[in-house]
């Protein structure tokens, strides 16, 4: 029975050490990419300063909150890039697990409208990757212990194999989230089988192959029922304990080929990459055997035998019990009702409320908050939003695309910054308080000024949503104006508007007496 729970439950420190290598290169690589976003997203200079962040998330602590400054927000970013290639390489891994962890979480914190699905997950993995030995294996930590023990006497874990409750929470973390997506998605549009073929028109998330599947609704409506039957029944089938490394290799490879589907037909960021890294975990012992490099030379060990005094051995022996195995699992529970209370809104304000109850304060507070409610009701209409001003000369402007409004219409593609795109996600799934809409449509406006001349600049702007009805049917680019969501004035331009007409005035004569009215030199 132990042997079989120890399988359930158990990693290869293998799989361990690919998964640390792969969720460390994708937070070296999301660090820099926020890295570029520093100003706009994580500023005082930005729309989202520390004040506005706060009364977004009152609950979390973040160390992005001791300088507003671009320059103390890139350094941030940098050292937690820093972490991340120390984490990949497996060099003081506990430590630079725990310091990616905090640095993620403090980012998360300083601006909660730049997170997705991707980002939720890999904050979580990180935390319980505390518990886990991740540098057993691959690792500079690994090579320095079989250089200071290669003379003591030690105690092999049997096959390269580890089985912990640290192991057990991320195993057990991945398949919370694909089921909880599941029931989230049992409701009439899912059980129907039209839920894809409203979610494949969304304009946001369409990529060119979404057009061509939805002129198949058969196709649509299987792909609505196999993601309801994928997300609920595969997921246990991989702790069954019959045959489990075989069923896990099948499944590795499933849910890899699941994702990529997925990452071809939608576009959700870095969804798709952080959930084929965390599928390196289910990775079973049978899959490495097969390779020659990745024979162990040496099973990573612990001690048969700690040196030292009876009373001071057992006493470190049951802190370690406390930390690595009794608070990981009770944490874990709090996910389990956390996860669950979204979904059936039990017992009292659960996290979705306005004003959430104690207990699931915390969660906010140590970051274990997430919502893996993944498309759970599909939107029936298409809804984008557009940052429109007006210049000076009377003409009307797309403040993210930087072109003429009438061009490109609230029907165009989303801006090319995955930072703006992502906030445009955030924006239609959750929406936003009054704050922070007004907020986006300032920085838009005073952005664009900056670099704007004469004509050219913006005195009003607006932040308008539009929406269309979408369906088999029903003809694509039908926007209707709903309503202008905020709005933003310069202040400055009722003062010297007298001035601004006058300096116009004189550009024009400048212009007529330089131009073809009054052409230099004609008789």
């Amino acid at each position: 029975m132990q042997g079989r729970v120890q399988t359930m439950f158990g990693c290869d420190i293998r799989s361990l050490a690919a998964f640390r290598i792969g969720i460390g290169i994708l937070l070296f690589v999301d660090s820099f990419v926020r890295y570029g976003a520093a100003e706009a997203f994580y500023s005082g200079e930005g729309f989202m300063n520390a004040a506005l962040a706060q009364s977004l998330s009152p609950d979390g602590y973040s160390l992005n909150y001791l300088s507003d400054s671009v320059a103390f927000q890139r350094l941030v970013f940098l050292s937690l890039a820093c972490s991340a290639f120390l984490l990949c390489i497996g060099c003081f891994t506990r430590t630079a697990t725990f310091c990616c962890w905090v640095l993620l979480a403090s980012v998360h914190v300083r601006n909660p409208a730049y997170i997705i699905g991707g980002d939720t997950l890999m904050r979580l993995l990180l935390f319980w990757s505390l518990f886990a030995p991740l540098g057993s294996a691959w690792s500079i930590d690994h090579r320095r212990r079989r250089r200071k023990d290669n003379a003591k006497d030690r105690e092999s874990i049997a096959g390269g194999f580890v089985c912990s409750v640290g192991t057990a929470c991320l195993l057990l973390q991945v398949c919370v989230m694909y089921v909880t997506a599941g029931l989230s998605k049992w409701n009439d549009p899912w059980l129907t089988g039209i839920a894809m073929d409203f979610i494949l028109r969304q304009d946001c998330y369409a990529r060119p192959l979404s057009g061509w599947l939805v002129q198949f609704p058969t196709l649509t409506s299987l792909m609505s029922y196999a993601t309801l039957f994928i997300e609920l029944v595969v997921p246990f089938l991989l702790f069954l304990p019959y045959k489990t490394a075989h069923l896990r290799l099948a499944g590795v490879a499933f849910f890899w080929a699941f994702h990529l589907g997925i990452a071809l037909t939608m576009d959700v960021g870095k969804f798709t990459y952080v959930c084929m890294v965390a599928w390196l975990l289910f990775l079973p012992s049978i899959f490495w055997n097969r390779f020659q490099w990745a024979q162990l030379s040496r099973v990573s060990s612990r001690s048969s035998a700690v040196e030292g005094d009876a009373g001071v051995v057992r006493l470190k022996h049951a802190a370690r019990r406390l930390v690595c195995g009794v608070l990981p699992a009770l944490l874990f529970s709090y996910v389990i009702v956390w996860n669950f209370a979204g979904l059936y809104g039990w017992p009292g304000n659960t996290w979705m409320s306005q004003n959430p109850d104690v207990f699931y304060r915390f969660g906010n507070a140590v970051m274990l908050k997430q919502n893996f409610h993944l498309f759970g009701r599909p939107a029936r209409a298409n809804t984008t939003f557009l940052f429109s001003g007006q210049a000076a000369s009377g003409e009307e402007l797309d403040l993210v695309r930087g072109t003429v409004a009438s061009e490109t219409g609230p029907g165009a593609s989303l801006p090319e910054a995955q930072a703006w795109k992502t906030l445009h996600w955030y924006l239609i799934s959750f929406g936003g308080q009054t704050k922070l809409y007004d907020s986006l449509v300032e920085y838009h406006a005073r952005n664009w000024n900056r670099t704007a001349d004469g004509a050219d600049q913006v005195h009003e702007a607006r932040l308008e949503l539009f929406a269309e009805d979408m369906g088999p049917g029903i003809e694509a680019g039908s926007f209707i104006h709903l309503r202008n969501v905020a709005e933003w004035r310069d202040p400055t331009w009722d003062m010297d508007s007298d001035d601004r007409l006058k300096q116009q005035f004189e550009e024009m004569m400048n212009r007529m007496e330089n131009g073809g009215l009054f052409p230099v030199g004609s008789d």
